[in-house]
């Protein structure tokens, strides 16, 4: 049968020009593919950011224009007056929730629907994809409830020496700078590694008796990603985000994690053989493992355990970079806080002296130093170290008074910069005010609206010992130095543009006079 023109003619074109129309097809499938999901919101009703190909909304982000927590208070005004609205990361559909109401609902009320944290599963090493950061579901409730005990009031009243111990070495510290400028970040990172070290494993880090001690310089180091491999994170999570789970890559960086578990897993091995018994962190979470070990080999259920070594060195792992890296961030915006506010400095100054009465600090002072938490909470409501919350959905649910039901899988996000900077949660949001956290005024504020910890079940496990720390350091320090604005000092700080935790992007500079 012989081909009519037409059809011969649409061979030969085809023929010579496979190689364009190859390509036409792939470029018509890569659009199809990173953009059918770009009508999720708009069938449901939502408002949502109009997003582009391939980055959706996180452009901005990964060209690196803005801060992180600036962002996230940027996509909350967008969508200021509605209870929700739509985001999208890449090709990812992610529900940002606004309304109070909602946010308690899917932290505290209904939590068992959206137990998981939004977390990106790889082939990194079971040290880091084991934390309680990381673990989802059953595994995770049992986890935190054989933790949990090592978090105790007696507990931490035990651990408080150890923390007045670093806190008097870091005046001796401090003196060594009187009367010049010092880089508050560093400073108090010195002081957290050194405090978390000593209470959470034994360990005396030397951070305050040597600038350049190594356990520091490895530390400090945890979450520093090389351009590149930013570059590389972000290509694979916007355009093959599957293949993370045959990657070996992680948020946190490679070598200094590797050096920072040996020296935990080291002291962890001594501990067990050790005949006398620490009152630390570690020694409670191996004494935990061991009484796991041997009551599931009673009852033949051993691979029923939660509790095993990656486990434990995970979590010995991101107590220690957590301890280290949130209080630090912390107290050097406190400081810095007090340097640009002179009235208050000597407003807390005060409160202090008439609370302990001139005696040295007891662990029963620091709950009666009420508005020394009000203004730590202040600190921490202007610069939480998370500028949002994320939750994965782990059974299906319907959003109260609503018909928009989200599947298993499906992700939300709290923006708790945005919710901290409403003028209509907390009046005047630009200014210091730690009235807010005193007497009536943070009785009549629902408790799941400061976000600096998280809240509900999956919220910080070591939030009262951050706070034990932080009290502990800024009343010794109080005590013996005045702190003021120098030369250096930014006000506002100028933020870091690519982390995703809070961090100055020059450091944070102040003044420093022994009093």
């Amino acid at each position: 049968m012989e081909l009519n023109t037409g059809t011969k003619e649409l061979l030969f074109f085809i023929v010579e020009n496979w190689k364009l129309l190859l390509l036409l097809n792939l470029l018509f499938y890569l659009y199809f593919y990173y953009t059918q999901t770009f009508d999720y919101f708009e069938k449901r009703n939502i408002k949502f950011m109009k997003p582009v190909i391939f980055f959706g909304n996180a452009l901005s982000r990964i060209m690196g224009k803005k801060p992180f927590i600036s962002y996230q208070l940027e996509v909350y005004n967008y969508f200021k007056g509605h209870r929700y609205g739509g985001f999208f990361e890449g090709r990812k559909p992610v529900l940002y929730i606004l309304d109070p109401d909602l946010i308690k609902s899917i932290t505290i009320s209904d939590s068992d629907h959206f137990i998981d944290r939004s977390t990106i599963k790889t082939r990194e090493p079971r040290y880091l994809s084991r934390s309680l950061l990381a673990l989802k579901g059953l595994e995770w409730k049992a986890v935190r409830s054989l933790i949990t005990p090592t978090f105790s009031s007696a507990r931490l009243k035990n651990m408080f020496p150890l923390v007045q111990h670093c806190s008097d070495q870091l005046v001796v510290l401090l003196t060594r700078f009187d009367n010049t400028e010092i880089e508050l970040k560093a400073m108090t990172g010195h002081f957290t590694l050194e405090v978390t070290g000593v209470c959470a494993f034994g360990i005396s880090t030397d951070a305050l008796k040597d600038e350049n001690a190594e356990f520091y310089k490895i530390a400090e180091k945890f979450n520093y990603m090389s351009i590149s491999k930013r570059m590389f994170f972000f290509f694979i999570l916007l355009f093959m985000p599957s293949m993370f789970r045959f990657i070996n890559i992680s948020f946190m960086n490679h070598e200094s994690t590797k050096k920072l578990i040996k020296i935990l897993q080291k002291t962890k091995s001594e501990r067990i053989t050790a005949e006398s018994k620490r009152s630390d962190f570690l020694q409670l979470l191996v004494d935990v493992a061991v009484t796991e070990k041997e009551e599931l080999a009673k009852t033949g259920e051993s691979s029923k355990r939660y509790l095993d070594d990656d486990t434990l060195d995970a979590q010995a792992l991101l107590f220690l970079l957590a301890g280290f890296e949130t209080t630090s961030t912390l107290l050097s915006f406190f400081f810095h806080t007090m340097a640009v506010n002179p009235e208050l400095q000597e407003k807390l100054r005060a409160h202090i002296k008439d609370i302990t009465k001139g005696e040295n600090l007891c662990y029963d002072h620091l709950s009666q130093l009420d508005f020394l938490e009000a203004t730590i909470l202040e600190t921490l409501r202007m610069y939480p170290p998370l500028g949002r919350i994320d939750r994965s959905c782990t059974k299906p649910y319907t959003i109260p008074g609503t018909s928009l039901q989200l599947k298993i899988g499906d992700v939300v996000a709290i923006p708790a910069y945005g919710i901290h900077m409403d003028p209509d949660i907390y009046p005047e949001p630009e200014k210091f005010k730690p009235e807010r956290f005193m007497k009536e005024e943070k009785k009549e504020r629902p408790s799941h609206l400061f976000l600096a910890f998280g809240a509900g079940p999956r919220n910080c496990i070591g939030s009262r010992f951050a706070m034990i720390v932080a009290k502990t350091a800024i009343v010794t320090l109080m005590r013996n130095f005045k702190f003021s604005a120098g030369p250096k000092t930014e006000h506002p700080v100028k933020l870091h543009k690519t982390s995703l935790l809070l961090k100055p992007q020059s450091g944070i500079w102040v003044h420093v006079e022994k009093i």
